[in-house]
């Protein structure tokens, strides 16, 4: 896990946000949504090259070298808040 920028609007505590691996569906669903990069295009999906903002609420995933190169994931897979 590191901390890096979330540029989402629900990811409010800070500059910084704490990000994890991609799991399980997460993997299939990130791929889908870097495709619509054009540089992201044509080449096999890396997860290890992305991970996912922890924050509740959040479904930002994005680049490890790039924190602009990313997108949301979709809704089902946010994190719910904690009870």
């Amino acid at each position: 896990m590191s901390d890096v920028r979330c540029p989402n609007p629900t990811c409010d505590k800070g500059p910084l946000r704490r990000f994890r691996e991609l799991v399980g569906a997460e993997i299939a669903a990130a791929a889908e949504v870097m495709s619509r990069f054009a540089s992201e295009q044509g080449e096999r999906f890396r997860p290890a090259a992305y991970h996912r903002c922890t924050g509740t609420g959040c479904r930002r995933i994005q680049r490890k070298d790039n924190w602009q190169m990313g997108g949301n994931l979709p809704e089902e897979m946010q994190i719910p808040p904690n009870p």
